[in-house]
């Protein structure tokens, strides 16, 4: 502003441009890995490996960085802890960011959204992981501590001993079936006829009620306990065959009198028996011998606690002729008790028990019971298990867990199986798993007290509740009140149960006028609600969350029946989990990848003129109603050597065929049977099928057709035998009008060895299957809904993809997939860098060309030869000059050619982060290498040679050969000339050098200084610095004042460079000249720029003159 009295004013004008120095050698990595990696710390998941983070350009400072983002690098190692060299899982990208970052301090990495792990090869299909929290019953990893006792005397082969039974365990509800109360002793579901053998013991755990089941001598299966159960063993046994009577006789059971005549035979005994219709008792001729049963019902001495004991007695002589003595019997028992509690069921004891009575012994222990229930931990991708002891009650759980604590001190989660889940006095073979939902004290909460809740007058209910140290329930009291009608009811109802002085127990009313009661030891509180009051208060047995009062249960064996209703409050509570003998999954999550190992699983197909066939199908072309002349009745013979005859030792016949997978590099090799050759040997008759040939009858298709037989067994994979003789399809099977008769269709979506991937709701169940089915097709209403498509796809040439060539499409798949529409690696602002690779896919060599146009070719692209390309001049030159014509780089050919792009050969050999012997891509050596080169000197100086080309990341170079193993090379000076002359740069190991990168040539399309590296680096550099020179002048006035500012920086800049050993000379023009009146109106100005790189040495000539004595002093 101007100033009005005497002072001084000073302005400031910044006329101190320059250009800014260019960032050092800064690369682009992109990386395919794992998802969801453990970050270097192990503390949390490295955020980089993330599926919401992929395709995020991460810039990364350290190696630590590294590691903490996207987790350390993995390679892939066998069973036998070696390395699987060139595996497609192993995670070059990030080794080669990891030891680029150990000389440089700046790096951008990109990582592809997909999940190595879900390549890993598995025979099955993978299903997803279950929800944190999630719990599993492991019923494969638990002990039921079943012992059976052996009641024959001590003299006999394991008599008076128990024996350990293993259980069948059913966890699929088919397998059972309705059962009955009394043929079964349980009115549910039983294990089906089909299962097991007489003798066997069963667990159904198909829901939260499991149930010992026992198959008796009839074939029954009976519940442990029952009274089905216990009339299945004998309580008496008479020991004489066939026996015979002197006189009439009379003998008595339970009082009651059995008249025997001399004519009689043992059936006739039991028929008598069997009339009188004895309470309980009935009888059986097994083996000829007298058996008698009791069920349990019936008791002799009257007494409760010995239901089902028999009293046998009378006629002397004629026990005798049976083989029987009097006295009293007890019928099987079952007992649930600790190891230390040995039921004493022996001869001497009291109540002597007979052979089939069970003990579950419910403590580990010399073979008892040991339940594991396990629980999900997504953050740590692991079951933790837990403790799961069995008590009878949730007292006794208590009691056991918390003595001194009462139940307030049990670690919320805590697990333990509830026995004899009903509470019966003659305990049932069953136990239900309880999970302790809440810590601290138990509270329930009533509905809000309103003046209609109660009608005035006294309501009444008992009530009772566990106390610290107390293995019992304190005495029944009852609370009792005097409702008025009104909403101050809350208060008198609270303050009842209150006064009762219930140990721990107390209530109160909350600010919703609700009724809060609290056992504040975290106890049990039993209430029979005999007026009904406490139903009134909105006190309810729990069902769900919107149903019920949560911790209210129903008492053990009531129910919403019982008269009064029986409540109590629990802070335990019903587990809900899955039952099964392998881990819990959940339906594979949409677009899971699943790479299937299995290589002798082939649904082969044939067409028949009209639809597509199982091989083996009746309207197969080849099919013979001569079964003599039949091809194989396996199918396809799946070997690595040539078959002589059929699967079945029967000779081969025409159209069989043969999988060969003697060679999974190229798998499958696919030959038919031409029996036709009759003056050829029979293994000399094969003819190999062209899996390039997609049109003709002799060709073979690769395609999705199927899963299994049906679209409503669609759910799992169907078994080839069934399929090979089916002509089901499904809807996106290939048309079959399209295609001849004769041809083969491989069916990818069930055969094995490629990689597939999860769509859910592929079907559209509101269509019809238009190709399977009359008229308009099948209706696909009952179709399973989700299906496995190949992910792999099929090569250039239509045959499929398979094996370690299936997993790597699908990576390079991604990876093609992130560059080409990721938007934040175009930022040619914010995000700026100059080298760029994709360690170990010469594939991205094309995407890396077109994403270094599309930002203006700032960058160099490293690129990488193939790992298992031999070093002999044929193999090399073919590759190199793409003989077999292949449409991208890959293993078969290089087709890119670019200014920018340098290709480098062999792979190296080094050691990874756990000090494993690994190969890496070239691009791993040469990224360093530039690195290094560049802090030595400048980009535009060759990082090749002894000074700048060292490479200090390797120990050696080579290739792997067909069995996978590294095959160490040192490049000849004729292997050097032929990757040279077409362009490729080897490294090589030179004698007191070491590895040495000796080449830098451009894959340029022509000859011109492009053609090196060196002046590719230095455009780069002089496109970046030249653009950051000419910014600030934008908007300033178009006159010679500008121009000559322009041409001085731009003069100045050049002049550095020729100090630097970049240019030889340069020249540069902004003036009238270039700056015509009409450029100017455009409001253009031009900045020309002429320069004479320096060109690096690559061939040095020395010619030696010999010269005869005295000739050269003359010179």
């Amino acid at each position: 502003m101007a100033l009005t009295s005497p002072g001084v004013q000073v302005s400031v004008i910044d006329e101190s441009f320059y250009t800014p120095a260019e960032p050092g050698t800064t690369p682009m990595i992109f990386v395919a890995s794992a998802s969801n990696k453990a970050n270097a710390g192990g503390t949390g998941t490295a955020a980089g490996t993330l599926k919401a983070n992929a395709g995020k350009p991460y810039l990364l400072t350290s190696q630590r960085d590294l590691a903490d983002t996207f987790g350390d690098p993995i390679f892939q190692i066998d069973s036998n802890n070696n390395p699987i060299h060139g595996s497609e899982l192993n995670e070059y990208g990030l080794q080669a960011a990891y030891s680029l970052l150990g000389v440089s301090n700046r790096a951008y990495v990109v990582r592809a959204d997909v999940d190595l792990n879900e390549l890993k090869p598995t025979a099955t299909a993978p299903a997803a992981d279950p929800k944190d929290g999630t719990y599993w019953f492991d019923t494969d990893d638990s002990l039921y501590g079943i012992q059976q006792w052996n009641g024959e005397a001590i003299t006999t082969t394991g008599g008076q001993q128990f024996t350990n039974k293993v259980p069948i365990v059913i966890t699929d509800a088919t397998e059972t079936e309705d059962g009955s109360l009394v043929a079964n002793g349980f009115a549910g579901k039983k294990p089906k006829s089909t299962v097991g053998a007489i003798g066997d013991y069963a667990v159904v755990a198909t829901s939260t009620l499991n149930r010992v089941y026992y198959r008796n001598k009839d074939g029954v299966w009976v519940l442990v306990g029952s009274d089905a159960w216990t009339k299945s063993w004998p309580t008496v046994k008479g020991t004489k065959s066939n026996p015979t009577f002197a006189n009439p006789r009379n003998i008595t059971i339970n009082g009651t009198t059995v008249g025997i005549s001399t004519s009689d035979t043992v059936t006739n005994v039991v028929s008598t028996i069997n009339g009188l219709l004895i309470q309980g008792v009935t009888a059986a001729v097994v083996d000829t011998r007298l058996e008698i049963y009791s069920d349990g019902s019936g008791s002799a001495s009257q007494d409760s606690t010995l239901a089902g004991d028999i009293l046998i007695g009378g006629d002397a002589d004629g026990l005798t002729e049976l083989g029987l003595t009097a006295g009293t019997y007890f019928p099987p028992a079952l007992a649930i008790d600790r190891h230390t509690s040995v039921p004493e069921w022996k001869t001497a004891d009291t109540y002597t028990r007979p052979t089939g009575s069970v003990w579950i012994k419910t403590t580990e222990p010399n073979a008892g019971a040991k339940l594991n229930v396990k629980e999900w931990n997504d953050a740590a991708k692991t079951w933790n298990k837990i403790v799961s002891p069995m008590y009878d009650t949730n007292i006794a759980a208590i009691y056991d867990l918390d003595r001194s604590g009462g139940g307030q001190n049990i670690a919320l989660g805590s697990i333990f199986a509830k026995t004899n889940v009903a509470g019966d006095s003659s305990p049932l073979g069953t136990f239900k798993f309880y999970h302790r939902e809440n810590v601290g004290p138990t509270t329930i909460t009533g509905t809000k007290i309103t003046g209609s809740t109660f009608s005035a007058g006294t309501i009444s209910f008992q009530m009772s509740a566990t106390k610290k140290n107390q293995a019992t329930y304190e005495t029944e009291v009852t609370v009792s009140f005097t409702a008025t009608g009104a909403t101050t009811d809350a208060a008198l109802l609270a303050e009842a149960i209150t006064n009762v002085g219930m140990n721990g127990v107390s209530a109160e009313v909350n600010a919703q006028n609700r009724v809060v009661i609290k056992h504040s030891e975290g106890g049990e509180i039993k209430f029979t609600d005999t007026d009904g009051g406490l139903t009134l208060a909105g006190f309810t047995a729990f069902v769900s969350t919107t149903s019920g009062t949560p911790n209210l249960y129903y008492q053990d064996g009531t129910d919403g029946s019982t008269s009064p209703l029986k409540l109590q409050a629990s802070n335990w509570k019903v587990l809900t989990y899955t039952a099964s003998d392998s881990a819990v999954t959940q339906l594979a999550t949409d677009g899971q990848l699943w790479y299937s190992s299995v290589v002798d699983e082939i649904d082969l197909m044939i067409h028949n003129g009209s639809k597509w066939v199982g091989y083996l199908h009746s309207t197969s072309p080849f099919y013979q109603t001569d079964t003599a002349e039949q091809t194989d009745p396996a199918g396809p013979i799946v070997s690595a050597t040539k078959p002589t005859t059929q699967s079945d030792g029967t000779a081969l016949k025409n159209g069989d065929i043969w999988i060969d997978t003697s060679d999974l590099e190229n798998y499958p090799g696919i030959y038919k049977f031409n029996a036709n050759l009759t003056n050829t040997p029979a293994e000399n008759r094969w003819e190999l099928v062209d899996k390039s040939d997609q049109t003709t009858e002799s060709g073979i298709l690769f395609a999705d057709a199927r899963y299994n037989t049906s679209g409503a067994n669609s759910g799992e994979a169907g078994d080839i035998d069934a399929l090979l003789e089916s002509d089901f399809v499904d809807f996106d099977c290939p048309d079959p009008a399209l295609y001849p008769k004769g041809m083969l269709l491989w069916n990818l979506r069930r055969s094995g060895f490629n990689v597939k991937r999860f769509e859910r709701n592929y079907i559209n169940t509101a269509d019809n299957n238009i190709r399977f089915g009359s008229g308009d097709g099948e209706s696909m209403e009952n179709y399973y809904v989700h299906r496995w498509v190949t992910e792999s796809g099929n090569q250039n040439d239509g045959s499929g993809s398979f094996g370690r060539k299936a997993q790597r499409k699908v990576i390079v798949q991604a990876l093609q997939a992130t560059m080409n529409s990721n938007d934040d690696i175009r930022d040619d602002e914010t995000r700026l860098f100059n080298v760029m690779a994709t360690p170990g896919y010469p594939e991205l060599i094309g995407e890396m060309i077109s994403l270094n146009f599309d930002r203006g070719l700032t960058a160099f692209i490293v690129g990488d030869s193939p790992l298992r390309l031999t070093p002999d001049a044929t193999s090399l030159n073919e590759w190199a000059t793409n003989v077999n014509t292949v449409v991208e780089d890959n293993d078969d050919g290089l087709v890119s050619r670019d200014e920018y792009l340098g290709v480098f050969y062999p792979a190296g050999f080094t050691s990874d982060n756990l000090g494993n012997n690994v190969v890496v891509p070239p691009s791993h050596m040469m990224l360093r290498t530039m690195a290094l080169s560049d802090q030595v000197s400048f980009p535009w100086f060759a990082p090749a040679g002894t000074r700048r080309g060292g490479i200090t990341n390797a120990s050696s170079t080579g290739f792997i050969n067909a069995e996978g193993e590294f095959v160490s090379t040192a490049l000849n000076e004729g292997q050097r000339d032929t990757l040279y002359s077409n362009n490729v740069n080897p490294i090589t190991f030179i004698t007191g050098a070491g590895l040495v990168n000796f080449g830098q040539k451009t894959r340029a399309r022509g000859a011109s200084a492009l053609d090196r590296i060196n002046v590719a680096r230095l455009v780069i550099y002089l496109r970046s610095q030249l653009n950051k020179l000419a910014k600030p002048y934008i908007f300033e006035p178009n006159d010679k004042i500008t121009r000559d500012e322009i041409k001085q920086a731009a003069e100045s800049l050049m002049l550095e460079l020729v100090s630097q050993r970049a240019l030889f000379d340069y020249l540069v023009v902004c003036d009238e000249s270039n700056n015509t009146p009409a450029r100017i109106d455009r409001n253009e100005l031009y900045l020309d720029i002429a320069i004479e790189p320096v060109k690096a040495v690559e061939f040095i000539y020395i010619p030696l003159r010999l010269k005869n004595t005295g000739e050269i002093a003359g010179l």
